[in-house]
């Protein structure tokens, strides 16, 4: 398996869109890798994790192929992850001969935010079907078998995050989550293997959080609690993601911090093959 990465910062950016605090004009200043856009990911070349408003961005910049998307996980409805004004444009006039039917699997947010954007929606030549995920239920699409997991995120809003298997590889996709529950943890025991990756959410860097978001001691904590329960072994590769300005270091540093505890910190078109 492989997981691309494309955009690895918190709602605002970094630099933050109107922010002119040093550390945003620091990212400015340096550029390359201290410039983070708004989260999303690309499992192999054929399942997309959540649809940000730098879609076109990511294409543009760093080679993500939406042509070959068959499918798409939608962790939760937040503007920085999910936008879904741009589905109208896998229609015609706007997109001509796309090849699939595109799968979008996300919560009844989700769901609701495609009918505000789009309109209703159906029929065999729509280019889009929406199918609410169940929490602890795992679902088929293409070749891959994905459990959604509730996320502690916001409190109004069932929020997703994934554990995604292909044949006998496996990765947990956390973000815009703290710490996991016993549920979550319940359910990751029922999926057979080991994770070969885990993503783990880093928004809050050198804050804690753990009830909201997660800094680099909670992700940390995360990644023992996984070893100890025997779900993840010294094979699996632990990368921190989804970095505000708020949280204090910049990419460099929070590499050197995230390797102390055997993790890489992810930036902005990193690929990892596990």
């Amino acid at each position: 398996m492989r997981i691309a990465y494309y955009g690895t910062a918190a709602g605002e950016g970094w630099p933050g869109v109107f922010c002119q605090c040093s550390l945003c004009q620091s990212a400015r200043r340096m550029g390359g890798k201290s410039i983070r856009t708004r989260s999303q990911a690309l499992i192999n070349d054929d399942l997309l994790l959540d649809l940000p408003p730098d879609n076109q961005l990511h294409s543009l910049y760093y080679g993500l192929d939406l042509g070959k998307v068959r499918a798409l996980l939608i962790t939760h409805s937040h503007s920085d992850h999910f936008y879904p004004e741009d589905l109208e444009f896998l229609r015609e006039p706007f997109s001509h001969t796309y090849p699939c039917q595109m799968q979008i699997f996300g919560n009844d947010a989700v769901g609701r935010g495609i009918v505000r954007a789009c309109g209703n929606y159906g029929g065999e030549k729509e280019r889009f079907q929406f199918r609410e995920a169940d929490v602890n239920t795992s679902f088929s699409v293409m070749d891959y078998k994905v459990t959604p997991l509730r996320a502690t995120h916001a409190r109004g809003e069932r929020c997703l995050f994934y554990h995604i298997a292909q044949g006998d590889k496996s990765l947990l996709y956390a973000h815009d989550t703290g710490a996991f529950t016993q549920e979550n943890l319940d359910c990751l025991a029922e999926q057979p293997g080991k994770l070969g990756l885990v993503s783990l959410d880093c928004t809050s860097q050198m804050h804690r959080d753990g009830k909201y978001h997660m800094g680099l001691a909670d992700a940390a904590e995360q990644k023992e609690r996984l070893l100890a329960l025997g779900l993840a072994d010294a094979d699996t590769v632990w990368v921190v993601n989804h970095f505000s300005h708020n949280g204090g270091w910049l990419h460099e540093e929070i590499t050197e911090q995230a390797r102390k505890y055997g993790m890489i910190a992810s930036y902005d078109g990193m690929s990892i093959n596990f």
